[in-house]
């Protein structure tokens, strides 16, 4: 079994995705958000820069 995926975020998507993800790891250790905001923020953070990582 073969799996051809193809990619499906542009340039233009995988910066924004660091934008967006580097602002939240910002906010979130600068001290903005607090408790599990701070957490929930950091994750969707990593979760962006992980989906800009791999482009798919």
């Amino acid at each position: 079994m073969e799996l051809n995926f193809q990619r499906n975020l542009s340039a233009l998507d995988r910066g924004i995705r660091v934008v967006i993800s580097l602002v939240l790891f910002g906010l979130a250790a600068m001290g903005f958000f607090k408790g599990w905001i701070a957490t929930a923020a950091s994750i969707l953070g990593l979760f962006n820069l992980l989906e800009a990582a791999i482009g798919y």
